[in-house]
């Protein structure tokens, strides 16, 4: 399914031709995954999750710097939620679970994010405050991206896993299960903070 050629879409630098190719190129794969995705979600957690694969359809001049497939637990919608994605930016995969800047009742979710941190820095995630740029921070950094989020009210949380597009694991291919496995290993914490708030 997902090959190093996936990021060829980021080659064409107009609107149309890059929506084209993400609508033919990637999307296609982003519903495979996607589909077997909510299939294990359900079967583990026994609930109702949703996704959505981006469209993009805000867009009027620039191509999208990114695209994605996202998952929550919410029928109307991900962005105010707690939800995971999967997708490219031209030199990456990246697989991240996020509470972004508007997120539903926001201070709810701190307690929870504070119980995460052994998790997160064990499990050497990678973190951010800023979901619209590709770089994240080492697992060590997490208390001072929770303390942001909790101070500062535009930014994000983003805790997550990137692959490189010249990783030798890109390079040899069969890399799917590994984006697959580690969506669901983050789903907990998705999971855990829609049932704990």
């Amino acid at each position: 399914m997902f090959e190093q050629k996936d990021f060829d879409v980021f080659n064409d630098d107009t609107l149309d031709g890059r929506l084209n190719l993400i609508k033919q190129n990637l999307d296609p794969k982003f519903q495979e995954i996607g589909d077997h995705l909510l299939s294990a979600l359900e079967k583990e957690y026994q609930d109702k999750f949703y996704m959505k694969i981006a469209k993009h359809q805000r867009r009027t001049k620039n191509p999208p710097p990114d695209t994605w497939l996202a998952i929550s637990m919410d029928k109307k919608g991900y962005k105010r939620n707690p939800h995971i994605e999967l997708g490219l930016w031209p030199d990456r995969y990246f697989v991240t679970f996020g509470l972004l800047a508007d997120a539903y009742n926001r201070p709810d979710y701190y307690p929870e994010l504070e119980n995460l941190t052994d998790s997160i820095i064990s499990n050497k995630w990678l973190v951010s405050n800023d979901h619209t740029v590709a770089e994240m921070k080492n697992a060590e950094g997490y208390p001072d991206v929770l303390k942001r989020y909790k101070k500062v009210k535009s930014s994000d949380l983003v805790v997550g896993f990137n692959l490189m597009k010249d990783d030798p694991i890109v390079k040899a291919g069969s890399y799917d299960d590994l984006l697959f496995d580690s969506f669901m290993n983050l789903s907990k914490y998705m999971v855990d903070l829609n049932r704990e708030v």
